[in-house]
């Protein structure tokens, strides 16, 4: 009892934060900004030995891994890794390959390393998302603890927060979910998906 109540009160908190910061961009007319790269991480390419090129990694590992050579694939994209060691993108593809093949430990791993890399990555929070949703099963509070953290280093990004209102009603917590859906449709009233969902 003690830990849902601690998880409805950081969810609470979660939803006036957004909210906050809602009516912020929304007055500064900056509302919902695209993902930016970090700049400040540098662009030139480490050198390889064959001079082979990170995108040539990345291919490598993204063509192996669709006909299911998931360990070259791993491989190509551990030497993507190396080749541009500022790019998250490596990491991220390896921590799916994990997931798919229920390794969830080393996916958390392999996602955790692309955080690092860029903590503001919205893509590897979803998939992160995921894999502590269906993967390890996290319970309500571990759940929005990790939202929590996703949103405060992404800037609460509207798409985390969209999936954080989808979140809370998979845990039949309709009513933060429609303080959620009522804010976004301030920003959109004719967005068809916020209209749906309040009027439900």
């Amino acid at each position: 009892m003690k830990l849902n109540l601690r998880a409805k009160i950081i969810a609470l908190l979660l939803i006036l934060v957004f909210l906050a910061a809602l009516i912020f961009f929304k007055k500064e007319k900056r509302l919902f900004w695209p993902e930016q790269p970090n700049s400040s991480l540098p662009s030139e390419e480490s050198p390889l030995p064959i001079g082979v090129s990170y995108e040539t990694y990345l291919q490598q590992g993204i063509d192996y891994e669709s006909i299911g050579q998931t360990e070259k694939a791993i491989d190509s994209y551990q030497k993507a890794a190396q080749a541009k060691p500022e790019s998250y993108v490596p990491y991220s593809n390896i921590g799916s390959i994990y997931e798919r093949n229920k390794e969830f430990a080393k996916a958390e791993e392999s996602f955790k390393q692309a955080l690092s890399i860029d903590p503001r990555s919205v893509s590897v929070y979803k998939k992160l998302y995921g894999l502590f949703r269906h993967g390890f099963g996290k319970n309500h509070e571990e759940m929005t603890l990790f939202f929590k953290d996703a949103l405060e280093k992404t800037n609460n990004d509207v798409n985390l927060m969209k999936l954080y209102a989808f979140y809370l009603e998979d845990v039949n917590d309709y009513q933060s979910a429609l303080i959620l859906w009522k804010a976004f449709l301030q920003v959109e009233p004719d967005n068809e998906l916020y209209l749906q969902k309040v009027r439900s």
